[in-house]
């Protein structure tokens, strides 16, 4: 090293401050890079010593002055510069060293001459080494943050890069696009993660091109923005494996994917000039423009063309700064809207404050129902503990938030699989997404996603038509996918709707003869038959195709969401389209359940699956052959299921009309729950059963109520199951019998 800062600590720690500021720095964000000069000013002081590394920091600070005077026509490359500039002396304070074949040193090169900057000869003739391997391991955690908010970016990324497809001439987009590429460049410089530095960067100057104005949005272009995306990602997973194994890093050949970026920018249009801008303003002619140029090249040092039309009284100040304003705007254009404060708290926490908040309301409820207490007769007892109770129920709420995160991020990654698929397909597709703040349980987001997957999959390859069949119907050619959400009641309802053919009953029933799901002659309704694409490898496709077609897997779609302790609707309407409606908990933690007692045992039973509660009169109870028990509630049969029985809790045999019948509904089929007492509602935390009782049917879980007992959880899909088993075999016509 042929100098070096008095104190290297010092010095180092004041370089990652640059460097991090260098990763968020925005052409057009003039308070920040007045913050950056400043610090490069400060550093500068120290390199006395140094003259490759003073020279290096002298021509950052140029600049960056340059930049904020608005004298460089590609602000952007001027801002990549500057965070290179950065790289190099981090490199030299490590290492001793910038490497003049390191691609670091090359790309530095490259732009100091397009801004024309030049290379000090201080800095040229700086030569050392090659560079050592990354050492990307140093900082796992850094690491690990990046992997997170890199995907986060190319989510979004992903989103726009679509809608920019479909709305081509609002560029505003261009601005979301390219700044995510920026970050993600040069945080994995920063990080030396070399090959996700150099593909970011390609990427980021074919989309400089469009921000520009000099390259048109086109399905080329997107496509391989999109593959450059998919690249991207195959570079973060190398990434975290190697994390993983602490192993170097696998190299990718880049070299085809920017080739066909490089392709892309050749076909650019050349940038617009400031003469130009003022010849088209009608500021001033041709000629006078020719004249300033070759004025401008016997000018010795090089003087900007601005300054020498002001000054030689050529153009008015003002119409030159509008003018440059003026070339700059298509790279301003659009913008970000600000971010809320927010801070990062690691998941684990939050499930842990989460639970120790359920803990806290048992023991809650359990001081309020203490006989003790209730035998207390002081009334500031009384308020003090009504008082205990709200706070603690307003702490369980903002609890319960912290894990709570908004469903719009799940389903912009649906945009891109809509997009494939459309092209796969040949199909024209319009998706439409509604309800994307809609806050669901962190816990659900990553289980949901490959339901939703498969309901579009299936929706726009078997749901919606081909352009020329829904022309020939009188649709538009078109179709059209929704993907909604929003609360209501306790729970979250994700609709998957489209325009198209609707379900074919007909053949959905005769297949299910076939596999004699569905016994000859018996008569379904429209809810039952729809119900059948759930069975397991259920299918009425004709031939086999890329995409699933639907019905194949949907057992799988039926039981991932029941395991989240929802349920799946149907509704179709034949060549008008089909709905499938998921109904999810807001929470996996707590649900509002019913306390109901059978003999002496206490169940929570979810009162999301209760319609009504009716006392039985003994002529409304009747015995059928072949189906049980049945009890009439306005001239409509419910089978009946005695609790009692299911669970043995004493022998429950006498008269309906003595006990109390809850009317429950599950996937379109409705039962009447026979208990002795109802004894009320309240907001339960769920606790699992372990591993001994966790498959045992019928059964959700158990919860600690207020008198310290357990009680177990009810879940209707298998009381149901555990009553038709139950039930004899025999002629299933109606013989009504008295009870």
């Amino acid at each position: 090293m042929s100098g070096m800062a008095p104190d290297p600590q010092e010095f180092a720690s004041h370089l990652e401050r640059l460097a991090l500021k260098a990763v968020m720095l925005a052409e057009d964000d003039v308070p920040a890079l007045g913050a950056f000069l400043n610090d490069l000013d400060a550093l500068s002081d120290k390199l006395a010593s140094a003259p490759e590394a003073a020279a290096l920091v002298r021509q950052l600070s140029e600049a960056g002055n340059r930049l904020v005077l608005g004298e460089i026509q590609a602000p952007s490359r001027a801002v990549e510069f500057l965070g290179l500039g950065i790289t190099l002396l981090q490199q030299w304070i490590q290492q001793g060293n910038w490497s003049q074949s390191g691609e670091e040193f090359q790309n530095y090169c490259r732009l100091s001459e397009e801004l024309g900057l030049g290379i000090p000869a201080a800095v040229e003739a700086f030569s050392d080494p090659e560079r050592g391997a990354a050492q990307f391991l140093d900082d796992p955690e850094l690491l690990a943050n990046f992997l997170t908010e890199s995907r986060e970016h190319l989510e979004g990324i992903e989103t726009r890069l679509v809608y920019l497809e479909q709305n081509p001439g609002e560029l505003s987009a261009i601005n979301a696009i390219f700044r995510p590429f920026h970050t993600i460049k040069g945080v994995a410089g920063f990080l030396n993660l070399q090959q996700v530095q150099e593909l970011s960067h390609e990427v980021e100057s074919l989309l400089e091109e469009v921000r520009g104005g000099r390259l048109e949005v086109t399905s080329e272009l997107v496509d391989a923005v999109l593959a450059g995306v998919d690249l991207l990602r195959r570079l973060l997973e190398e990434v975290e494996a190697a994390l993983a194994d602490t192993r170097e890093l696998q190299s990718f050949d880049l070299a085809p994917l920017k080739e066909r970026l490089q392709a892309l920018r050749h076909t650019s249009a050349a940038p617009p000039r400031l003469g130009e801008i003022l010849v088209d303003q009608g500021v001033l002619t041709p000629e006078e423009v020719n004249e300033s140029l070759k004025d401008q090249d016997r000018r010795e040092p090089h003087q900007p063309l601005g300054e020498i039309l002001v000054g030689e009284g050529k153009a008015p100040a003002q119409s030159v700064a509008q003018a440059l304003v003026q070339q700059m705007a298509l790279a301003r254009r659009g913008g970000e809207a600000a971010a809320p404060a927010t801070i990062k708290v690691d998941l684990a926490k939050v499930d842990l404050l989460v639970d120790l908040m359920g803990e806290l309301v048992i023991i809650q409820s359990q001081v309020r129902q203490n006989p003790a207490m209730a035998a207390a007769a002081d009334q500031k007892l009384v308020r003090d503990l009504g008082q205990m109770a709200r706070i603690t129920s307003d702490l369980q709420r903002i609890a319960m938030s912290l894990r709570m995160v908004p469903i719009g991020a799940t389903f912009r990654k649906m945009v891109r699989l809509v997009r494939d698929l459309s092209h796969k397909t040949g199909k024209l597709v319009s998706l439409h997404l509604e309800g994307e703040d809609t806050e669901i349980d962190r816990n659900m987001v990553e289980t949901i996603y490959d339901p939703l997957v498969h309901l579009i999959r299936n929706a726009v390859d078997h749901g919606l038509e081909p352009p020329e069949e829904r022309q020939a119907q009188g649709k538009a050619a078109k179709g059209e996918l929704w993907l909604r959400a929003y609360q209501k009641g306790g729970s979250i309802v994700i609709e998957i709707e489209d325009d198209g053919r609707g379900l074919n009953r007909e053949a959905i029933l005769k297949r299910a003869r076939e596999r004699s799901l569905v016994a000859a002659g018996e008569s379904l309704s429209p809810a039952q038959i729809d119900n059948l694409i759930f069975e397991p490898g259920f299918s009425t496709a004709k031939e086999l195709t890329e995409v699933s077609g639907r019905g194949v897997g949907m057992d799988v779609v039926k039981q991932t969401i029941e395991h989240l302790r929802g349920k799946i609707e149907t509704s179709s309407q034949p060549g008008k389209g089909t709905c499938f409606t998921l109904r999810l908990p807001l929470t996996l933690a707590i649900i509002d359940g019913l306390v109901i007692r059978v003999n002496d045992e206490h169940y929570i039973l979810p009162a999301a699956g209760v319609r009504e509660t009716v006392k039985l009169e003994a002529r409304d109870c009747f015995t059928v052959t072949g189906r049980g028990e049945l009890i009439r509630v306005r001239d409509q049969l419910f089978p009946l299921v005695r609790l009692h029985h299911l669970f043995g809790a004493g022998n429950g045999g006498g008269s309906p009309a003595e006990s109390l019948a809850l009317l429950v509904e599950h996937e379109g089929e409705n039962r009447a729950l026979l208990v002795d007492e109802i004894l009320g509602k309240q907001e339960v935390v769920i606790k699992s059963l372990g591993p001994l009782f966790q498959s045992a049917s019928g059964l959700a879980g158990a919860t600690i109520l207020g008198d310290g007992r357990v009680g177990l959880i009810l879940e209707l899909g298998g009381i149901f199951h555990l009553q038709h088993s139950q039930m004899l075999p025999g002629n299933t016509n109606l013989q009504e019998k008295q009870l």
